[in-house]
């Protein structure tokens, strides 16, 4: 990997991105990248997810950008981080503009990655985008975070504690479970009894979604009417569902999706 092209390379992508066309930006991406900002508390995972947000995004915004300086490092030969500075003003349809100096730190690896005629090939990949200085969501802002913001809470590697909660089963049993073993809770039998999904198991229980709401609302979210979550397993959230760290996805109503994301960001200590 040579540093002086990946850094030039870099910055073509930003001009590029700028001028709507984001496509080749995102295409550097690896199939695992993380990205991290401009809003606070937008994050993404993965090439293809960023290519469906992106996508799935209309708008009429024009940028423009000046004073870019692009600084590069490297430790290692198949390795090279870049950071890029400059100053963007976004142009609103109605006139308004909104001036931002960002900070934006690429971190590149070379991948292998075989060719349609069964060639491989080394090729470079962005693993990290990260904007430093990432900005509130301003009052003209249609794109982030509303859009494409997506909030997460790690991995599923927790200790299982926390509160210890006494359920009665629908197989007249008794169940003790700590609360952090328990992933979500869903309605069944028509709202009458719940079923819950621990990291072990899944057990009916006798009582209903409200009723574990009402008494449990400090250890669970409730994302749907027929839905209970532990906001310790939240992977991430987008418009209108969230995933668990199980890889369960549960719908949000489009009507309480900005209070649930709120809630969610609380409960996660974002």
């Amino acid at each position: 990997m040579i540093q002086n092209e990946i850094a030039d390379r870099s910055a073509e992508l930003i001009i590029r991105y700028y001028e709507n066309d984001y496509l080749p930006f995102l295409q550097s991406m690896d199939d695992d990248a993380l990205w991290y900002g401009p809003a606070e508390g937008q994050f993404l995972r993965g090439r293809e997810t960023m290519l469906r947000v992106w996508g799935a995004e209309e708008h009429n915004l024009r940028f423009t950008m000046g004073n870019l300086k692009v600084v590069h490092a490297s430790a290692h030969p198949s390795f090279c981080n870049v950071m890029l500075t400059y100053s963007v003003v976004t142009h609103y349809p109605d006139g308004h503009d909104l001036s931002v100096y960002q900070r934006l730190l690429l971190c590149w690896c070379e991948r292998k990655e075989m060719d349609e005629a069964g060639n491989v090939h080394k090729v470079p990949r962005i693993l990290v985008c990260h904007i430093s200085n990432p900005h509130g969501k301003h009052e003209d802002d249609v794109i982030y975070p509303t859009n494409f913001s997506q909030v997460y809470a790690g991995s599923n590697a927790l200790p299982q504690q926390g509160e210890r909660i006494h359920f009665h089963g629908l197989d007249r049993s008794d169940y003790f479970y700590l609360s952090d073993s328990i992933y979500w809770i869903e309605a069944a039998s028509g709202g009458k009894h719940s079923i819950l999904h621990t990291v072990n198991d899944t057990v009916e229980i006798m009582a209903t979604v409200a009723s574990l709401e009402k008494q449990y609302s400090h250890l669970f979210l409730r994302c749907h009417q027929s839905y209970l979550i532990n906001p310790h397993f939240l992977r991430n959230i987008r418009r209108f569902e969230l995933t668990l760290t199980d890889g369960t996805v549960l719908p949000i109503p489009e009507k309480k999706y900005t209070a649930f994301r709120t809630a969610a960001k609380k409960a996660i200590g974002h």
